[in-house]
């Protein structure tokens, strides 16, 4: 997932385009599978993660990593 975001880095990357290339097509809809990966990236990453400055969330519409 992070792959994905830092290849596209600067561009908002879809939850269904981000969830076929990490898990495969037949997971397009588990957008929790987003959520929980995401957190668990952020607490890692991010200096605070509850105010994330690289991994955005950009609301219903996808993620986006940012330098």
């Amino acid at each position: 997932m992070l792959e994905v975001l830092v290849r596209n880095r600067g561009k908002l990357v879809g939850r269904e385009e981000l969830l076929k290339e990490v898990w495969g097509p037949a997971y397009a809809t588990e957008t929790h599978y987003l959520r929980v990966y995401l957190a668990q990236l952020r607490r890692k990453l991010e200096d605070d993660p509850s105010n994330p400055k690289h991994l955005l969330t950009e609301s219903g519409m996808g993620y986006r990593f940012e330098v």
